[in-house]
């Protein structure tokens, strides 16, 4: 629910932008894309899996949807305490008089005001919002007599980031459709079992980002809330271990690189 306010500013179009449509407004918000992965486990442990050390990768497109500037103080400012004229001479026009004692040249000129230039600032809040696939392995079915094998795909997923300028930090929100993926159960005779669920995740992210050789560079943790409420399974009588629900809500500690795309 708190990502809807963000699509609809990303999506609403500007009077400049409505004669170009929605598409031309995502284009010119588009500003990076990163590629990610992780490790983690699952917390709490579901009663019908183990995870051992689940691993996860994907990629994301991000959106910058506003940002928050600050004044920089005089003190820092790169023209310091530079005076600046208040006013501007403007030459209007030349006229010649002459008389007895001679010709003379007289010109004229107008003083306008200038108006003082606006002090330099400095980002200290953006705010995106993110576009991306991931994908969730590493699980297993806590009875030993059954081989469980698959993974989670999310796609798309959407988070929703504030990122501090000054020191490199973030968070987020994150939320997305899931699916299993190849989800399938052998149990000790060899029967094939193959399974398919859908739900929703929900989870927050914290990292630190830091430029590279021009690259971004970022770290980061989150928690994951993936809850499958019912599985449903194919091909015959279910063994008793086989998950008929699967919990993988988990942390995860990863990182990756993000590229700068805009302008």
């Amino acid at each position: 629910m708190l990502l809807v306010p963000a699509l609809v500013l990303l999506s609403w179009p500007s009077p400049a932008d409505a004669q170009f449509g929605v598409f031309d407004a995502l284009a010119r918000r588009f500003s990076d894309v990163s590629f990610f992965g992780s490790a983690g486990g699952l917390l709490p442990e579901s009663d019908q899996l183990r995870s051992g050390t689940t691993t996860s990768f994907g990629v994301e497109v991000l959106f910058e949807i506003g940002s928050i500037e600050r004044t920089l103080p005089a003190s820092v400012r790169p023209d310091g305490d530079a005076p600046v004229d208040s006013v501007r001479i403007r030459w209007t026009g030349m006229q010649i008089i002459r008389s007895e004692d001679g010709v003379d040249t007289v010109y004229t000129y107008e003083v306008e005001p200038r108006p003082p230039p606006p002090p330099p600032t400095e980002t200290v809040w953006v705010f995106e919002l993110g576009v991306g696939y991931g994908q969730l392995s590493g699980f297993n079915a806590r009875d030993s007599s059954l081989d469980l094998k698959g993974s989670i795909r999310s796609l798309p997923f959407l988070s929703l980031y504030g990122s501090y300028e000054p020191i490199g930090v973030y968070g987020g929100l994150r939320s997305g459709f899931m699916k299993t993926e190849g989800l399938q159960v052998f149990d000790s005779e060899g029967t094939v079992f193959s399974g398919d669920a859908d739900s929703f995740l929900a989870g927050v992210v914290l990292g630190y980002a830091v430029e590279l050789l021009g690259i971004n560079v970022f770290a980061e943790g989150a928690y994951m809330v993936r809850d499958f409420p019912s599985v449903e399974w194919d091909g015959g009588p279910l063994p008793a271990g086989i998950p008929r629900e699967m919990s993988l809500s988990g942390w995860t500690l990863g990182g990756g690189i993000q590229f700068s795309v805009g302008d």
